[in-house]
């Protein structure tokens, strides 16, 4: 079967593509290439979630690189991506693989490639280790020969990982009026570990869907409106605070207030934003992908902090956090890092800093959000998938970039190419077009001031892609 690497490592769906198999022919080209660098004593650290037998296949993972001669650090239980994130870093390690198929669909699992600066590994690295795959013969030891060699070592990074969190958190939060928060594992890797950390800050905690379970509930794990039905159930039903969720492997956050509204990513983008330069006054540019809100601009320009856009995936965001002096960088769905922590992805430490704005506001989700607005605007966010023809795709993105006078009714300021097709309109809302890279698809988003707007530009998107017509054009 054949494999494709993606931005981050591969994925597949189980028994398919993902197998023991291909599992060890990825990383016997990864030992190659450790090996080829000059890094293969620095060892790599290995972690795994609660999908199915995603313990098998870490430890599949761990008797190739160990009979290459690498040594391997393996998390000895189930932990999130961000976790095992950070052991690289604080093991030294020349690398990390994490057994997770993130938010994707119980059938399926994937490696990511974690670097030693714990964060993405950097494009070129995943082309030069690719290249490499089905190119030797796999080299395999058991575990037990492993283990008796010391290549093989059970690790826990529980303790300086928590330790890392908390120190970036206000020691006065144990102090406050604890909030009572419904946490919502969508019985992926973060777990107890979520649950935990909000403890240690001293927040009351329900736990929900903690318990791991490969096929998450029938639920996917991606803590989007539609799949938090539950969470908004249980805190509405209790009368907690909030409720706060992660995804399957931990690196992105969800939540809902207290009446049970969904907060989506963008909002809550926007209110770490607010928080790190407002109550914390940290300083450094803040990174946002092409899809993200333009509140992040508002806000950002009001207290001068430099933005920089970047094209839509985290690793860009990590690649400026590796150059620059950067605050906080986030994305479109959800994952947000802040780089004094790890140039990451963290859903749990994103959510001990919401908690942390709560508390030293005083407000409620609700009217944390509420205060938002008054900084940054009226906002209403919404993406949509619309199917597409291969051999029309194209022709249908050539016309989208000459820049129409108006559209939906609105004028068009400037269009905008960095990653898709951006129509900018004069009242400061905006239309993306953006083409998946696996699927006959096209991404729609569109940000304006209401949700009416929204659903209206989605609307004329979506008859505009299904009739291949031109909208009017600049004369």
């Amino acid at each position: 079967m054949e494999i494709i690497f993606g931005t981050e490592g591969w994925r597949g769906q189980i028994a398919d593509t993902f197998t023991i198999r291909n599992a060890r022919t990825v990383c016997q080209a990864l030992s190659d290439d450790l090996l080829e660098l000059g890094k293969a004593a620095q060892g790599v650290v290995i972690g795994y979630d609660t999908r199915f037998l995603s313990d098998r296949f870490a430890r599949e993972c761990a008797q190739v690189l160990a009979a290459n001669g690498i040594p391997v650090y393996l998390l000895d239980s189930v932990t999130p991506t961000p976790l095992l994130s950070f052991a690289v870093r604080y093991l030294g390690a020349a690398a990390g693989l994490m057994i997770t198929a993130s938010h994707n669909p119980a059938d399926w699992n994937g490696i990511k490639w974690k670097g030693p600066h714990a964060g993405p590994v950097r494009e070129d690295d995943v082309r030069r280790m690719a290249a490499k795959v089905g190119k030797s013969a796999i080299q395999t030891i058991s575990f037990e020969e492993a283990r008796r060699a010391e290549l093989i070592r059970l690790t826990n990074c529980d303790a300086p990982y928590f330790s890392q969190m908390l120190r970036f958190v206000s020691p006065a939060l144990r102090r406050k009026r604890p909030l009572h928060v419904v946490v919502d594992a969508m019985h992926g890797a973060a777990g107890n570990y979520f649950a935990k950390a909000l403890e240690e800050v001293g927040c009351q905690v329900t736990h929900l869907r903690s318990e791991a379970d490969p096929t998450f509930g029938g639920v996917n794990p991606e803590p989007i409106k539609k799949n938090l039905g539950r969470l908004i159930g249980k805190v509405t039903e209790l009368g907690a605070d909030l409720g706060l969720a992660t995804d399957g492997d931990g690196d992105r956050l969800g939540a809902v207030d207290s009446k049970g509204h969904f907060i989506s990513p963008q909002l809550l983008f926007s209110l770490l934003v607010l928080h790190l330069v407002k109550e914390r006054g940290w300083s450094g540019a803040v990174v946002k992908t092409f899809s993200t809100t333009g509140m992040i601009d508002r806000i950002a320009k009001q207290y001068r902090r430099p933005v920089a856009e970047v094209p839509i995936g985290f690793k860009y965001i990590c690649d400026r956090m590796q150059r620059d002096e950067v605050l906080i960088g986030g994305e479109e769905s959800g994952g947000i890092g802040i780089p004094r922590h790890m140039p990451e992805r963290d859903g749990i430490f994103s959510a001990l800093l919401l908690i942390e704005h709560l508390q030293m506001t005083g407000q409620s989700l609700s009217e944390a959000v509420e205060g938002l607005m008054r900084v940054a605007g009226e906002h209403a966010y919404d993406r949509i998938d619309v199917h597409v023809p291969v051999k029309r795709k194209e022709q249908l993105l050539k016309s989208l970039r000459q820049k129409p006078r108006t559209f939906a009714g609105r004028t068009v300021a400037e269009v905008q190419t960095l990653d898709g097709i951006k129509y900018c309109f004069e009242d400061g809302g905006w239309l993306l077009f953006r083409p998946s890279g696996t699927e006959p698809l096209l991404r729609v988003y569109a940000e304006a001031k209401d949700e009416r707007d929204v659903k209206a530009l989605l609307a004329a998107a979506t008859q505009l892609i299904e009739r291949g017509t031109k909208p009017a054009r600049e004369r």
